[in-house]
């Protein structure tokens, strides 16, 4: 390597950014001076003593092949690490005081409107109600962020019996104290803009910068709509901030290792990085800022030789304690207080698996035969993903592509059609002429439907929800007097028992066995889609039988089993084995938890009208339609000089840094305004950061919106704030000053322009579409004044009188005062259900010679709730799909953004829809599209 080499090297190792402060030669100004140059050139080598060299005179030889006994090894010092000292002083206290002052006016500011729930309160309110009340309750995001939102509540008098059942419902007319709810993220989102003066301060810039980086982030009205309502991306933001805050302040400490300062700040950084990953799986990106950050300060302090390995080793364990355990022990104590308050169960308990819900009170509490035997009454429960139970009933697929034979589906609640009957495979004996026989783990059996009678049943058709031919149709197929065929038969596949219950690998044991059903013709397993079927399934989950799909949902378990008491054999009086669940403990819990939340994230995909994708964030294309009233509207919009300023100083580091690597390998070396050291390190660090927060959305295949972006929208604005300081770095201060001062009005300026849809605030059709400065900016303007839907509708006229209609549950039971218009609709029902069979209306099977005829005449049979005294039973809630119902008006369509934003889910696609068509969410299984 030459000498020149080595030189470039030196001079590359010098710019590295590994922290906010930057590294820098001792005594480095942080403002600059005119010493930057001679500080700034390519650092002198040195030579290494020898052990020839005891004086320690310089060897000055310049033929090394003359040197004797000495091997003269050329090395660079590297830059001495800058540390930024921030001298506090009662300036900064004063600024402090009135930033926070003007932060908590801008963001507490009509925080009374609108009165009416908006947009994700739908959740997040009811979510802090189910704290209060101790049910059980599931959410696809981590616990912290609603926990502090139920204290809020608690404190401001919320007693958690309003359900936040729908956007648009009147919260003063329920009493609830939202706005003691809403001030909790608005006072996060003013704590925010002192952090961001904090933060500049202590990467070693002035004051004057550290207000306008303040300013920035007061001003920004994407954040201040977020934090003005009861949303989690306030606490989020706000955590963040504090990250990357007490780092910054960590940093200022380095000259005063492992003092109580040191730790305390290093501690702080971890654990303010816990409860970020606690409101949102976004704060884990803050893991890999901070992670290379240290990474690259130890590999600097390899460099010190001032340092002993035992001193090294020192640091590495300190952090490892402060930015890993701590943040694990914030992340997991957090989760032990979730699951103390939601100790009762729920509705959404069913998501769990049957021994999460067996800790929760009120909760699952089975205890059955251990063994199953042919002739077993049997419950079957799917293992993994959303539970729920094999179940069939009295009704018939009606997708054009299916069979018409009995609908087989997945059903939530322990019901009494549950229940199967094992028995052996067709045209296959079972001699128990010496008592019941256990079924083996490599059986291939039937299984009967006990209400029914109908055999489960697979062939060549396809399911309802795929067109796939790797997947089958699974039906209850049968009739009296029908022995069945051979594709009913299932062959079982075990996957592992349970330790704790010896044999559970080799027979089929309730509770214990985990095991796959395998189609003997069609070699597919009975698959969970997860997917809901349509209102003719009366939107349970669909199973079909799938080829060569993965076990995890394709696992099932038997949850009950009942050999019925024959009376003629010794063993029926004989007290059999009991198995039941064992309840899961802490980390258990949290690992299913988290395994569910994982998969809601990544199953989360739709259409949604506001969805935006990551590459049209920065220069903000568009953003949410929240809340629409009468007049006025909340739309989530950023300020478009802050986000585009932010962006392109962004864009402008990157292309600095580039130019810059060529010239270091040419020997030259501009001073960018004698701030070149301090604007890389501090600038480095946060473009880094945002690249941390900012691109790992372009690998998520699900919904995701612009509130997404706010993380890496601060890091942003703080480069911003770095840019602006160093092109004024030169300039005489007044000019400095005048800058400054053009940018922060400026930006209020753009503010006070789009206050109107972050305040709710009236204002006019035509001052609103003035307000459109880009053509992908689609909040709507008919809201405001002199739009169409700027005042209240009038109230519809009474109704007609309408002739009477009987409702039905036999399609063909219809008297003559149905509309001719009902009549026919209930024809075209039956020819297509009939027309789902052959000429003769015979469905078409594979491998038999005939089937059960399907009788259009004959009365669909209800769900029924007889069975035997000691089985469990709960009426199902789902309506009889064939009653006639009486016609209605269609109801008028209306815009994509009033249907996205009133009456309906929130984060729902509400493309097509209409008002009457549109639900409040009340399960856990419709979830909003959150990350």
């Amino acid at each position: 390597m030459t000498t020149a080499d080595m030189h470039s090297r030196a001079t590359s190792a010098g710019t590295t950014a590994a922290v906010p402060g930057g590294h820098q030669p001792k005594g480095h100004s942080m403002r600059g001076s005119a010493n930057d140059s001679k500080l700034n050139s390519p650092t002198v080598p040195r030579v290494l003593q020898t052990d020839n060299e005891t004086n320690g005179s310089r060897s000055r030889s310049s033929n090394r092949n003359a040197m004797d006994d000495s091997v003269q090894v050329v090395s660079f010092a590297p830059p001495a690490p800058y540390y930024a000292k921030w001298a506090y002083t009662t300036t900064d206290t004063l600024v402090l005081a009135l930033i926070t002052l003007v932060a908590v006016l801008v963001r507490c500011y009509k925080l009374s409107t609108p009165d009416k729930v908006v947009f994700d309160e739908v959740h997040f309110g009811k979510f802090a109600g189910k704290y209060l009340n101790g049910t059980y309750f599931y959410d696809l995001h981590p616990p912290l962020a609603k926990m502090m939102f139920a204290a809020a509540g608690k404190i401001a008098g919320y007693d958690g019996v309003f359900d936040f059942k729908s956007i648009g419902l009147d919260y003063i007319a329920a009493g609830v104290p939202y706005v003691g709810m809403r001030l909790l993220p608005a006072l996060l989102g003013a704590a925010t803009v002192p952090a961001t003066y904090v933060t500049v301060r202590a990467c070693g810039y002035g004051l004057d910068t550290g207000v306008l980086a303040s300013l920035l982030v007061c001003f920004e009205n994407g954040l201040v709509t977020q934090s003005r309502l009861i949303l989690l991306d306030s606490p989020l933001v706000f955590f963040t901030v504090l990250t990357l805050a007490c780092w910054a302040m960590f940093w200022t400490k380095q000259h005063a290792a492992f003092t109580a300062a040191w730790w305390f700040w290093l501690v702080s950084t971890g654990a303010m990085m816990g409860c970020a990953a606690s409101c949102k799986w976004v704060g884990l990106f803050l893991f890999p800022v901070i992670g290379l950050s240290t990474v690259a300060d130890l590999w600097d302090k390899i460099a010190d030789r001032s340092l002993t390995p035992a001193r090294w080793g020192t640091h590495f364990l300190a952090r490892a304690v402060g930015l890993i355990a701590v943040p694990l022990a914030v992340y997991l104590f957090w989760f032990q207080v979730h699951f103390a308050m939601l100790y009762k169960t729920g509705d959404a308990a069913g998501m769990m698996s049957a021994e999460f819900q067996t800790t929760l009170a009120g909760g699952l509490n089975v205890t059955t035969d251990r063994d199953v035997y042919y002739g077993s009454e049997i419950r079957i429960r799917t293992t993994n993903g959303r539970n729920g139970y094999l179940h069939s009933h009295a009704h018939a697929w009606q997708h054009d592509k299916g069979s018409g034979q009995q609908q087989v589906t997945i059903y939530g609640h322990a019901d009494q059609n549950n229940l199967w009957i094992v028995e052996p495979a067709f045209n296959t004996t079972i001699d128990a002429s010496n008592g019941p026989v256990r079924v083996p783990g490599d059986a291939t059996i039937r299984l009967r439907h006990k209400v029914t009678g109908k055999f489960l049943h697979s062939h060549d058709k396809r399911p309802a929800l795929s067109s796939q031919d790797t997947k089958f149709e699974l039906s209850g197929y049968g009739f009296e007097n029908f022995a069945g065929d051979s594709n009913d038969n299932f062959r079982i596949e075990i996957l592992h028992g349970d330790k704790h219950s010896e044999g559970s690998n080799k027979h089929v044991q309730a509770i214990y066995t985990r095991f796959r059903l395998i189609h003997s013709n069609l070699h597919c397993a009975v698959y969970n889609s997860r997917k809901k079927l349509p209102k003719w399934a009366f939107e349970q989950i669909e199973v079909n039988c799938m080829r060569n799909c993965m076990p995890r949902m394709s696992t099932w378990h038997v949850e009950y089993a009942r050999l019925p008491s024959t009376g003629s054999d010794e063993a029926s009086s004989v007290a059999r084995p009991q198995a039941s669940y064992r309840k899961l403990g802490l980390w258990g819990k949290i690992a299913e938890y988290n395994r569910l939340m994982a998969d809601s994230n990544g199953s989360l995909t739709g259409d949604h009208p506001f969805a935006a994708r990551p590459q049209h964030w920065p220069w903000l294309r568009r953003g949410t339609a929240y809340w629409g009233g009468y007049g006025n509207f909340i739309y989530q919009h950023g300020n478009p000089l802050v986000w585009w300023g932010a962006f392109a100083s962004v864009l402008l580091f990157a292309a600095v840094r580039c130019v810059l690597f060529v010239l270091d390998k040419r020997r030259i070396r501009p001073g960018l305004f004698g701030q070149r050291q301090k604007y890389l390190s501090a600038a480095g660090f946060f473009v880094v950061a945002w690249g941390c927060h900012y691109v790992p959305f372009f690998l998520m295949g699900r919904e995701l919106f612009i509130h997404h972006y706010f993380p890496a929208l601060w890091m942003a604005i703080l480069v911003l704030a770095f840019t602006l300081d160093m092109f004024t770095a030169g300039v005489p201060r007044f000019i400095r000053l005048a800058a400054y001062f053009a940018v922060a009005a400026a930006v209020l300026y753009a503010f006070e322009t789009f206050s109107y849809i972050t305040y709710a605030r009236t204002w006019s059709k035509d001052a609103c579409l003035k307000t459109k400065w880009l053509k992908t900016w689609d909040f709507d303007c008919e809201h405001a004044f002199g739009g169409v839907r700027s005042t209240e509708p009038p109230p519809p006229p009474p109704p007609e009188d309408t002739p009477k209609v009987e409702v039905v549950a036999d399609v063909k039971a219809v008297d003559d005062t149905v509309p001719a218009a009902a009549a026919a609709v209930v024809q075209d029902d039956e020819k297509a259900l009939a027309d789902a069979g052959n000429e003769e209306g015979i469905p078409a099977e594979i491998g038999v010679p005939f089937a059960e005829e399907f009788n259009p005449e004959a009365k669909l049979e209800e769900e029924t709730s007889e069975g035997p005294a000691d089985a469990v039973y709960v009426k199902p809630e789902y309506d009889d799909p064939t009653a006639i119902r009486a016609s209605q008006a269609s109801p008028v369509q209306v815009p994509e953004s009033v249907a996205a934003n009133i009456g309906q889910k929130s984060n729902q696609p509400a493309t097509g829809e209409t008002v009457d068509d549109q639900k409040p969410v009340d399960s856990a299984e419709d979830k909003h599209v959150e990350l």
